[in-house]
């Protein structure tokens, strides 16, 4: 075989390895960003969502919410009783319990209200549980529209601290204070008795 023959067999040879070479490092550097893509891309994705989360719950704890103080700012508690022909209203019941991060009642508890934020009234408290004072008509009124309003025979009074009071659903509470909502027919004897029941109540400091 002649030099020429040799030479245009080794060059065709070479170019077949150099075809190879880079058939093999496309095929490689495909793998690789396709790896890249089910892998990487992926996690990425989690850390954002995870980082969004994170950011979500942060703000809901942490920052004010419609004119409360950051989550935390305040630690106060109080006693009351919300009292309904007579009839305690039993704030220990589950659908009572902790509806608001910033005022609640706890642990089974019925009798203390604990304030976690500045800014927070006695009627975001009861807001929070479907409730609320209606002060233009004097009423108790409960989101499923019963409502017990001032008539010939009942009253609704409020009172802070053993004094009666009108602005009760603005009232921001302080650590041993004793708020009382009572509708009914009661006598100033009844009231006094309902105040009594109210000192007595063991304030839950946790």
């Amino acid at each position: 075989m002649s030099n020429k023959k040799k030479k245009k067999k080794n060059n065709k040879n070479d170019d077949d390895d150099n075809k190879k070479k880079k058939s093999y490092f496309d095929i490689t550097r495909k793998k690789r960003s396709k790896n890249l893509k089910t892998i990487i891309l992926p996690i990425i994705a989690a850390l954002v969502i995870i980082a969004g989360i994170s950011i979500y719950l942060f703000s809901q704890n942490t920052l004010s919410v419609a004119g409360f103080g950051p989550l935390g700012s305040a630690h106060e508690h109080a006693a009351f009783l919300v009292k309904v022909n007579g009839q305690n209203i039993d704030f220990s019941q589950p659908k009572y319990q902790v509806q608001s991060d910033y005022i609640h009642v706890e642990n089974g508890d019925g009798t203390t209200l604990h304030r976690h934020a500045t800014n927070v009234t006695f009627a975001d408290f009861l807001k929070s549980i479907k409730m609320d004072i209606d002060k233009k008509n004097n009423c108790l009124v409960f989101t499923n529209g019963t409502e017990y309003c001032d008539d010939n025979n009942n009253k609704l009074k409020t009172f802070i601290n053993g004094n009666s009071t009108k602005s009760i659903s603005e009232y921001i509470l302080n650590n041993n204070d004793r708020l009382l909502v009572i509708y009914g027919n009661e006598t100033d004897e009844e009231i006094a008795k309902a105040l009594d029941e109210l000192n007595k109540i063991k304030i839950q400091f946790t």
